[in-house]
């Protein structure tokens, strides 16, 4: 998972390129390139990559080998950040509804309708009138000026991402739990656990470079065990010691049986729940 990859929407012609040994293609491929660190935004793993471009278009990517996130691998998502930016099915300009249909307008047309609409909506009921739905791919800077445009300058607190659906309800699992907002672990356990459990997520497919880490250490140090729960089998379960597959929505059964056991032997830890 850590081998350079071309951009631009092109496929290498093989491990060598037209022959040539992957050092020389290497050095053909990034002749004349400037390399730029940045951060993959597929997924919110935070896995560091090195952007290679030549006269202002991307040529190839890679894991960057110095953030110990990912530590120079890469995932299939992070091979394809150049299809994001030349893909033919990219958004390029602002689109809006007519007649029925979507149709593409010019920034100046598409950012007046949005004006007046914010000053229509404002004047009618005030700031409780609008609202905004931000992003999970937003960066922190573009999510910090989105905040401020609302809470500052509308005077709104309508504010809202994707994350409604799904990391809201486990921040307040977490906070109720253990008085954090996020899960008190960190990828560092990953090299160190004895045990794993998956559940409910197909951690090969999703986040493969965690996954690889996951399976490093499962591969190195004996009796190392992964527990995969699941509605179906799926590469991770391929990995895992021990597979149960249960019928959707049941789930919270086995939580119940597993809170029963952890209750009738005393497995819990009284001081800390006593805090």
């Amino acid at each position: 998972m850590g081998a350079l990859v071309t951009g631009c929407g092109k496929q290498s012609p093989g491990p060598g390129g037209a022959g040539l040994s992957p050092e020389e293609f290497r050095r053909k491929l990034l002749a004349g390139a400037t390399a730029t660190k940045a951060v993959c935004r597929f997924c919110g793993t935070g896995c560091g990559v090195i952007v290679y471009a030549r006269e202002g278009k991307i040529v190839a990517t890679e894991g960057d080998p110095k953030t110990p996130v990912n530590k120079g691998l890469n995932c299939v998502k992070g091979y394809h950040l150049a299809h994001i930016q030349y893909g033919k099915d990219r958004l390029r300009q602002p689109q809006v509804r007519k007649q029925g249909k979507l149709v593409e307008v010019n920034w100046e047309e598409a950012l007046d309708l949005v004006a007046s609409n914010i000053k229509e909506a404002l004047a009618e009921g005030g700031p409780s009138q609008v609202a905004i739905a931000g992003s999970g791919q937003w960066t922190i800077h573009e999510g910090y000026v989105a905040a401020k445009y609302f809470k500052a300058g509308l005077k709104s607190n309508n504010i809202d991402p994707n994350a409604r659906f799904c990391m809201a309800s486990a921040v307040m699992g977490f906070m109720t739990t253990f008085g954090s907002d996020e899960p008190m672990g960190n990828y560092e356990d990953l090299d160190v656990a004895d045990v794993f459990v998956t559940w409910g997520a197909n951690m090969a497919e999703q986040h493969p470079i965690l996954f690889s880490r996951l399976l490093a250490r499962k591969q190195s140090a004996a009796g190392v065990e992964l527990w995969d729960l699941g509605t179906r089998f799926t590469r991770t379960s391929e990995e895992a010691t021990e597979y149960l597959e249960f019928e959707p929505n049941t789930d919270l059964a086995i939580a119940n049986a597993l809170a029963h056991v952890i209750v009738k032997e005393k497995l819990y830890d009284r001081e800390f729940i006593n805090q």
